[in-house]
C-alpha cells in the first residue's frame, strides 16, 4: 500500500476487560465480501497494557524513550501553564 492509498477493510473492536480491547481486522475486501467482511483476516491488535508493551517492543522503539518523551511533554505543558516555569515549587512562585 502506498502513501495516501486508503485501506479498504472491516474492523471490529471488542472490549476484553476493564482496561483491555482487541481489534479484529479483515482487509482487501472485494465487492462480494464487503457486506460480510470476510476478506483477508489479519492478526488481531491487542490493546491491553501488555499488548501495547509488546507492540512498542516489536517496533524497535525504546520504552524508555517513550516514557522520557511523555515526561518531557508533561514538563513543557506544565511550564506553559506556569508562565514558563517548569517547576511548581512554591519558591518559584515569586
Amino acid at each position: 500500500m502506498s502513501d495516501g492509498e486508503e485501506e479498504r477493510g472491516r474492523y471490529l473492536a471488542v472490549r476484553t476487560g476493564v482496561q483491555s480491547m482487541v481489534i479484529y481486522r479483515a482487509v482487501n475486501l472485494c465487492e462480494t465480501c464487503a457486506d460480510c467482511g470476510c476478506g483477508d483476516q489479519q492478526e488481531p491488535i491487542d490493546l491491553s497494557p501488555g499488548g501495547i508493551m509488546r507492540l512498542v517492543a516489536a517496533s524497535g522503539i525504546s520504552l524508555g524513550d517513550v516514557i522520557g518523551g511523555a515526561r518531557e511533554a508533561r514538563k513543557t505543558t506544565k511550564a506553559g501553564r506556569n508562565g514558563g516555569r517548569s517547576d511548581s515549587h512554591p519558591a518559584n512562585h515569586g
